[in-house]
């Protein structure tokens, strides 16, 4: 399968917002692949993750900040790239964050939008993804986290396309894997669906879900483990927008 991030040697990123930047796993993607950078900015509401990637990118051009994505601190059209990665299903208020990161992105500058999602064709060990997805946002909701469901395709494409931008490029992708049942993936899956089960049991009784999460331990033994398949979408602000 190509690598469909080769796109992003055609990118020259200038000032980049990676929005709900997590662990920094975008980062690392965009260091590798974009034509050049000025600087990458990441930012992300929770204290664990920021602190996290902060420790990972000790170089001057590469600063992570914790933020509310609803209100960012910086004037408009300040950012040349502006970037989301497997983020859009923990915005509460999704339609909010869009804008504003629409009103911090330059005229004329690139979005670029890398999620999954939970419809079209996929193996049955990338179900196992989109299951455990699912069962893990319920867990989450339940404890006060807001983390919605995988979106499809279309619901992504139509998120991307209500920001009237320009010449939107889409290209699907996922990530091969050699062997869904590789012991040490499982292994370390199996011990995060268990971590999950204790999180429901001390947030009271769940019978169903903690059945499903067991349902869940058997069947990454059983069928494996493979990431689901992805969008990566690319577009343009107009020069006539905000």
């Amino acid at each position: 399968m190509k690598d469909v991030f080769q796109i992003l040697n055609q990118i020259d990123g200038g000032v980049v917002l990676d929005a709900a930047t997590g662990r920094g796993e975008f980062i690392n993607l965009l260091k590798q692949y974009l034509k050049s950078y000025t600087q990458i900015i990441g930012v992300d509401y929770s204290e664990k993750s920021v602190a996290y990637a902060q420790k990972l990118f000790p170089e001057n051009n590469v600063e992570i900040y914790r933020m509310n994505l609803e209100d960012l601190p910086y004037e408009d059209e300040h950012f040349d790239t502006v970037c989301a990665s497997n983020s859009l299903h923990h915005f509460e208020n999704l339609n909010k964050v869009m804008t504003e990161i629409m009103r911090v992105l330059k005229p004329g500058g690139t979005f670029i939008l890398s999620e999954m999602y939970a419809d079209g064709i996929q193996s049955q060990p990338q179900l196992t993804h989109i299951m455990m997805h699912h069962w893990v946002a319920k867990v989450d909701s339940l404890s006060g986290v807001y983390h919605a469901s995988t979106f499809t395709k279309d619901e992504l494409i139509r998120i991307v396309k209500r920001l009237k931008l320009k010449k939107i490029h889409i290209e699907d992708f996922y990530h091969e894997v050699d062997d869904p049942k590789d012991p040490k993936t499982s292994i370390s899956l199996v011990k995060n669906c268990q971590d999950t089960i204790k999180r429901l049991e001390q947030l009271g009784e769940y019978p169903e879900l903690i059945k499903e999460g067991e349902a869940l331990i058997a069947r990454i033994n059983d069928i494996g483990f493979a990431g689901a398949s992805r969008i990566l979408i690319t577009a343009y602000k107009s020069k006539g927008d905000k």
